[in-house]
């Protein structure tokens, strides 16, 4: 996994590009907590993902094994980093730039904007449809964001949408032209931006805090428990 960043204006830019699907594995979170870090000057963060490409999820190398120990690992990271988006106090802001599936759904979840990319690209947490019960803090994250008279419908089954019925639903924010998402996310970002930024950041913290704070301390033993359901 490569991560780029690029700074302009006081938002950060951390685009993402295996060259592949971008997929999420360990070294993938490991890379974005540096960034993140190093980013630690920014008014705002956006991320994006390459032309075509958000994330098709985690790597299915890891989670198609039977290596329970690593799949476990593997969730504990990805839940530690989407909650730690989801509590930055700094705005974050997601350009989905094509497909965003499982993994690139729950990042978008986790901002606090995302801009989906139109076109012919899949979403949805799909999670299910390849035997894996969703841990407490994914559906955390879509009880935050997802229409509620819509979340059964898709959690459930593992419904895949289009970009635009992900902006309907609530998995994404606003729909652009997938030449525009990039440009569209950074202002969004910049208007973010210019808020108070210890009221931003403190509104943030009452609204999700204790919904982080309820899945984050039994996270590793409820992933535990549903992949012992496989």
């Amino acid at each position: 996994m490569v991560i780029t960043a690029v700074r302009d204006d006081g938002v950060v830019t951390l685009t993402i590009d295996d060259g592949k699907v971008n997929a999420f594995g360990l070294p993938f979170f490991a890379e974005l907590d540096t960034a993140l870090e190093e980013a630690v000057d920014a008014a705002a963060l956006v991320i994006a993902g390459r032309d075509g490409m958000l994330s098709a999820g985690l790597d299915m190398k890891v989670m198609g094994s039977d290596d329970m120990a690593a799949m476990e690992d593997l969730l504990v990271a990805c839940g530690e980093t989407m909650l730690r988006l989801w509590l930055e106090p700094r705005p974050v802001v997601v350009a989905a730039t094509g497909h965003a599936v499982a993994g690139g759904t729950i990042l978008c979840l986790a901002a606090d904007h995302a801009v989906a990319a139109d076109g012919a690209y899949k979403w949805g947490l799909i999670e299910t449809t390849i035997g894996f019960a969703l841990p407490r803090w994914i559906i955390a994250l879509a009880r935050g964001s997802v229409r509620v008279d819509r979340l059964d419908g898709l959690l459930l089954p593992g419904t895949v949408v289009d970009p635009k019925t992900a902006v309907e639903v609530g998995f994404a924010d606003e729909l652009a032209a997938s030449g525009a998402v990039r440009d569209r996310a950074v202002d969004r970002a910049r208007v973010l931006a210019r808020l108070p930024g210890a009221a931003y950041a403190e509104t943030k913290r009452r609204l999700r805090g204790a919904s982080a704070d309820a899945v984050s301390s039994s996270m590793r033993a409820d992933v535990r428990a549903l992949l012992a359901l496989r």
